[in-house]
């Protein structure tokens, strides 16, 4: 009769590239102030606004809000992909069991 064992491995919490998620969280937020700028340029687009403001302060309407707004809007998704990669990597060892 064979005997059979069980080994249990645990393997290292995973872990995830801060530098590859910043650069995903800023050219994400900077591809979104793009789209809500083309939005705001149509009649029926006045609603995205509200995001544009948080990045800019040139009137909406104008190339110098796309520039400066998606400048600024890189930045925050930079900083917010970093902020969420060292928090995700921080509470790694909530997956251990």
């Amino acid at each position: 009769m064979a005997t059979t064992t069980n080994d249990v491995v645990t393997a290292a919490p995973r872990r995830i590239g801060v530098v590859r998620l910043a650069v995903t969280g800023a050219i994400s937020a900077t591809i979104f102030y793009v789209f809500c700028w083309i939005g705001a340029q149509t009649p029926f687009g006045p609603g995205a606004h509200m995001y544009l403001q948080l990045y800019t302060g040139a009137d909406l309407s104008t190339g110098a809000s796309l520039i400066e707004g998606a400048a600024w809007s890189f930045g925050g998704g930079l900083i917010f992909g970093t902020l969420i990669a060292y928090i995700y990597n921080a509470l790694a060892a909530l997956d251990r069991r």
